[in-house]
């Protein structure tokens, strides 16, 4: 992505920079073979007054355009085990300490 200095109250980004896809709306950066929002794999819209709509809404939603804002976070989808000696020592805890 391409970033440019254009004054303090100017978008970061260029409306070349992304895309938006056509299921969810969501905008895109242009890198992305799929949606980081819905995973749609077909058409983006990439014309420049679609992209620089969801653009503004973007920046007036969350005060500007960041890279974090398009980047899926990994949330595991069950929480870690406990190791064995954790468990145990909770156990043993439970057994001799009344809360």
């Amino acid at each position: 992505m391409q970033w440019q200095e254009r004054g303090p109250d100017r978008l970061r980004f260029t409306e070349r920079d992304f895309k938006v896809c056509d299921l969810c709306g969501a905008l895109n950066p242009v890198t992305n073979p799929t949606c980081f929002v819905c995973g749609w794999g077909g058409r983006f819209h990439d014309d420049g007054e679609t992209v620089g709509e969801a653009m503004r809404t973007l920046q007036g939603e969350f005060g500007g355009l960041d890279k974090s804002l398009f980047v899926e976070e990994v949330v595991p989808s069950t929480p870690p085990k406990m190791g064995f000696w954790t468990g145990a020592w909770g156990s043993f805890r439970r057994l001799f300490i009344r809360e």
